[in-house]
């Protein structure tokens, strides 16, 4: 590190940041002189990375992020790769994700929906991967949040392969089902933290990301039963519904999905190996 920096290195070992050198690296990337400092001092008050940034990776895309909706984590993918894998496109599929069941279709006219869509990430990227498997992918990207609703408009237009492909839609799905068309599959990352645990998370996701993207209610599954109802409303007979959750919620959320009358139901292991993403056919 240049002695030019040694105070901005200072600044954050001294807040507590774990990776004080490595967070300086990525902020001299992207910033210099004033905004450098300006920067710093954002993270040493402990704002999230990406929020400085204002934008995070998600599976091939680069998406953008801000102040009021939630930063994706590599765990979410798992929700990709099983879309993926239950369209039949996923050749490269490891671990539980190998034993989805396919879907069987043709990929020439896709329909699904992204519910609490946040960032929008994971229905782009299924929606890219679809087109660049040579079909067609109809999306509809669904959050009650006014902040959610615009930053998922802005990754249509930059992220997307075929953004008229894709609507923005908000609405709150623990209120009713949306009016939509038949959908060969949905996918959400939903809230899911329970009150108990909000009083414990990291400062860094309490303090600075959304309480309407992480909370959940005394049990962290408030949105599963709705959303379980939108799904038997609105998927096709043989459609998925696939859902993250949070990693001891694995046997309740598959409970709920049988006790619906969804059929093949499987819980599937993230990278660390604990539960994440729920699938049941329609």
């Amino acid at each position: 590190m240049t002695t030019g920096n040694e105070h901005l290195l200072d600044l954050l070992e001294q807040s507590g940041d774990d990776e004080a050198s490595l967070d300086l690296k990525i902020l001299k990337e992207e910033f210099s002189n004033e905004a450098l400092e300006e920067a710093v001092k954002r993270r040493a008050l402990g704002e999230p990375l990406a929020y400085i940034l204002g934008y995070r990776h998600f599976y091939k895309e680069c998406y953008k992020v801000a102040p009021g909706v939630l930063i994706p984590r590599a765990d979410t993918e798992i929700v990709v790769e099983t879309a993926l894998k239950f369209l039949g496109i996923n050749k490269m599929a490891m671990g539980d994700v190998l034993n989805v069941p396919e879907y069987g279709k043709q990929l020439s006219d896709i329909k699904f929906a992204d519910l609490c869509t946040g960032t929008g990430c994971i229905g782009i990227s299924i929606a890219n991967e679809i087109v660049r498997a040579g079909g067609k992918a109809s999306g509809y990207l669904i959050d009650i949040s006014d902040t959610a609703a615009g930053i998922s408009s802005d990754n249509v237009k930059s992220q997307a392969i075929r953004p008229e492909g894709i609507k923005v839609i908000k609405h709150d799905v623990l209120s009713s089902c949306p009016e939509l068309e038949k959908l060969d599959f949905i996918v959400s990352n939903p809230p899911y933290i329970t009150n108990k645990e909000m009083d414990e998370l990291d400062s860094v996701v309490k303090d600075h990301e959304p309480d309407l993207a992480l909370r959940a209610g005394d049990t962290g599954l408030d949105f599963y039963g709705p959303i379980l109802n939108i799904a038997k409303g609105l998927l096709k007979d043989g459609g998925a519904l696939i859902v993250e959750h949070g990693c001891e919620q694995g046997d309740a959320v598959r409970a709920i999905f049988e006790q619906g009358g969804l059929k093949n139901c499987m819980t599937i292991k993230d990278y660390g190996g604990n539960d994440r993403v729920t699938v049941g056919i329609k």
